[in-house]
């Protein structure tokens, strides 16, 4: 019975080797792990998001993977973008990242949403609340917390966002194109317009006596939008800044959905040493043969002896609805082959260098007028090498 009950508690020999096997093979494998250091949780994360970046950015993947797995994808992305937990407490400076050119890729047209992007998280709560609170509702004290000092932040934040989104989706523009662009995007009447789309107006902090005019609540709202930007960014200062961007670029987008269509399917395709640096290889741009413009093709197409084309102003300035700018119209005029300053295109812009450029564009359109002053160019052309021919053998009858 003894012997019996020894045998009960003792283990095979086999079993007690496998045992000693297994646990001699969990030693060697913990050692074989602590010889390599896996990467970061946090690293692990970055090179998904550059990845997904990439891919989101790429002009073919709608095609590749369809619209399912493309709202999929911009969804994972929203997702690791957004922050896990609030920020504690800070003794030091907060300050945000940087933002650099490297982290904003210029629009793609297929890649605008549908409909608002989601309000990204403001993860400090007195900040979300000083975003929506006006002066009105405190003493007058420096230590209020109010929208206006996050609304200065706010809108460097969002300037040098938009300067970069437009830069680079409008390479080839001119300087005061590129302005009236960005203008379009941060000016207050768009502001204040997304500020309506997400509720802003209803979570707003006045105070009981303030009781502001339509035009005015324009500015408090545009004001509000561009602090609850600040306030993304300060709240969270490892990820707000991307966040921001990013939420920053669905709106707009939207907003210049036309001209973004535009300069995909019409723009000039010539790399642009500002975006994509060449360095020292400056003859590789200078090989790319830029389109010609509207004006030197009307020139070329119309310019012959006796022949002028002029531009001018076709009364003053008017407003631009869009924008509140001041719209330029500018007409372009001929004279020869019997007419005198006839019009023959116009255009309207808000500069007028491009207004000039939009009247060439308009005469070049219009194929019938076109094919009537080209024949007589033609035709002059043809007259003029006949009558040249005729003075050439004049000349040379004259030494024989």
């Amino acid at each position: 019975m003894a012997s019996l009950e020894s045998n009960k508690r003792q283990k095979p020999l086999d079993v007690v080797q496998l045992e000693e096997g297994g646990k001699s093979h969990k030693k060697h494998k913990k050692h074989h792990h602590s010889d390599e250091i896996p990467p970061e949780p946090s690293q692990n994360i970055t090179n998904l998001l550059r990845a997904l970046d990439a891919a989101l950015d790429e002009d073919g993947t709608l095609s590749l993977i369809g619209d399912e797995a493309l709202n999929r994808c911009h969804d994972l992305r929203t997702i690791l973008r957004a922050p896990k937990s609030p920020p504690k407490q800070q003794d030091g400076p907060n300050i945000p990242k940087t933002l650099t050119p490297a982290s904003i890729t210029p629009w793609i047209h297929s890649n605008l949403p549908d409909d608002l992007p989601p309000l990204p998280a403001v993860l400090d709560k007195t900040l979300e609340e000083a975003a929506f609170t006006h002066t009105n509702t405190g003493a007058g004290k420096i230590t209020d917390i109010t929208y206006e000092r996050l609304e200065w932040i706010g809108d460097s934040y969002m300037e040098l966002v938009a300067t970069l989104l437009i830069g680079q989706t409008f390479p080839h523009h001119t300087p005061g194109k590129l302005s009236h662009l960005r203008e379009r995007c941060v000016k207050n009447l768009t502001l204040s317009e997304y500020a309506t789309a997400y509720g802003f107006d209803k979570r707003a902090k006045l105070g009981p006596n303030f009781k502001p005019s339509g035009k005015d609540m324009i500015k408090i709202l545009g004001d509000m939008f561009e602090a609850y930007v600040a306030a993304i960014v300060l709240s969270d200062p490892e990820n707000g800044l991307p966040r921001a961007a990013e939420w920053l670029k669905g709106l707009w987008g939207r907003t210049l959905a036309k001209e973004i269509l535009e300069e995909e399917t019409k723009g000039i395709k010539v790399q642009n040493p500002m975006w994509k640096l060449v360095g020292e290889a400056r003859d590789v741009i200078a090989q790319q043969k830029a389109p010609v413009h509207a004006k030197d093709q009307l020139q070329k197409a119309l310019g012959a002896r006796g022949i002028k084309l002029d531009y001018e102003d076709m009364g003053p300035p008017g407003k631009d609805r869009t924008n509140n700018l001041p719209l330029f119209t500018v007409g372009v005029y001929l004279t020869g082959w019997k007419e005198k300053k006839k019009l023959i295109g116009h255009g309207s812009a808000n500069g007028k260098k491009e207004a000039g450029m939009k009247a060439a564009e308009h005469a070049l359109k219009n194929k019938k007028m076109m094919a009537i002053y080209v024949e007589r160019k033609r035709m002059q052309d043809e007259q003029d090498r006949l009558d040249k021919e005729a003075v050439e053998q004049a000349k040379a009858l004259s030494r024989t």
